[in-house]
């Protein structure tokens, strides 16, 4: 997310076009707004972190911009701009709760600093926002669970008659329940239980749902026992130059092409770049194929039909990165991609953004796959990201918002 793209609503032109043209050769991403209304529907098609705003501007003014910009998710890092330096006009600018003012003329020094302080507060405050969401969905996580639980105790004897408790069993172990669907399913048998001699008959329906949980508590410790071998033991690493690897994880897309099939997807990976050849890595060949595969089945899952999924990769700054792009499904809300409450619980075993079930992939869905492809990065002692990005590449069309899944490893010159 660490994005150095700045708005900028400045109405008069010879002072726009200095100061768009200082933050550009400071390194930043400049979009200029003519004024307060375009800077605001710039922002809304695509947030940026810092704004600059002109005090003075027609139709909607600095004041009433920040005014909009104020009820947003995360609020972005504001500067006012202004010409005047008189302490009554500065405390009012500072009362509109904005994080700094910049008085015409700038000085590119003064500019560079505060920019890079600003950026720095945007960051932290989008992880304290992201922390709070965090809290906030363990709690109400906690307690779905709880009320779950409640409307299971007591269920009494079996009743044949009662299929909303028959349907809600079958599903809510992958659904976010977890272990504890298992445990009411052995309450129900202990109850509906008939003994005959020395047997117990138990009803075929029960017997079934019994078969089905069990086949999915096994593939989830499976996945457990996998993950703790990761975290616990020793683990046999091998170099490969990043040419070879970029080359690797072609042939690992090649066994998964079934799986694009289903839903009519493609892949598109970038060409190798001139200094794959320059750089190495260490990797251990068994686990890495198992996180890389779980990643692209995730962006197939969770992408629309007949999309198409953007592998890139790259060497920079002593890192191989690899970044995932897919076109994700609208959620229940309406909202697209992954929230950034979600960012790093989604790492997290049983915490997942979908309640579907995906029997056609031949998965767990129940939210250990990711937590499996975050044990095995930091076994390597690689980074892990996740956030959405807004696609602008189809000029004829509107901005897509995409999911972008990054994962680096150390690269080290040959």
């Amino acid at each position: 997310m660490n994005e150095k793209r700045v708005l900028l609503a400045e109405d008069e032109l010879v002072s726009a076009t200095y100061l768009k043209d200082c933050l550009s050769a400071l390194g930043y991403k400049v979009t200029l707004a003519n004024d307060g209304k375009q800077a605001l529907e710039y922002y809304l098609e695509n947030p940026f972190p810092v704004i600059i705003t002109d005090y003075e501007m027609p139709g909607l003014n600095g004041a009433e911009l920040i005014q909009e910009l104020k009820s947003e998710e995360i609020e972005p890092v504001i500067f006012m701009l202004t010409s005047h330096i008189e302490p009554k006009l500065i405390v009012n600018v500072m009362k509109l709760g904005i994080y700094d003012y910049l008085v015409k003329p700038l000085e590119e020094q003064e500019l560079s600093i505060k920019l890079k302080r600003a950026f720095e507060y945007y960051e932290m405050k989008r992880i304290e926002t992201i922390t709070k969401r965090e809290r906030q969905l363990r709690l109400e996580g906690h307690l779905e669970w709880i009320q779950w639980k409640e409307k299971m105790v007591g269920v009494g004897e079996f009743n044949r008659l009662n299929q909303n408790l028959f349907e809600s069993l079958k599903n809510s172990f992958c659904q976010g329940a977890g272990f504890g669907a298992l445990v009411t399913l052995l309450k129900l048998v202990s109850d509906a239980k008939v003994k005959e001699g020395d047997h117990y008959k138990i009803e075929s329906d029960l017997m079934e749902l019994i078969q089905i949980n069990t086949e999915m508590a096994e593939k989830a410790l499976k996945m457990f026992a996998d993950i703790d071998l990761i975290v616990s033991s020793p683990m046999q690493f091998e170099e490969i130059s990043c040419e070879n690897f970029y080359e690797q994880l072609g042939m690992w897309l090649k066994e998964i092409k079934p799986l694009l099939d289903l839903k009519a997807q493609q892949i598109l990976i970038s060409d190798p770049k001139p200094n794959h050849s320059k750089y190495k890595i260490s990797y251990n060949v068994f686990t890495m194929q198992n996180a890389f595969k779980e990643i692209i089945i995730n962006a197939c899952k969770f992408s629309e039909a007949n999309s198409k999924i953007t592998i890139v990769t790259n060497v920079e700054h002593d890192w191989f990165k690899c970044v995932v792009y897919n076109q994700p499904v609208v959620n229940a809300d309406g909202t697209y991609g992954v929230p950034i409450q979600y960012e790093n619980l989604i790492f997290e075993p049983f915490y997942r953004l979908s309640k579907n079930v995906f029997d056609e992939y031949g998965t767990l869905d129940f939210g250990l796959g990711l937590s499996y492809v975050d044990s095995c990065f930091k076994k390597h002692e690689g980074k892990l990201s996740v956030h959405n990005v807004v696609d602008h590449s189809e000029l004829s069309e509107k901005p897509v918002t995409k999911v972008a899944f990054q994962f680096s490893l150390p690269a080290y010159k040959i």
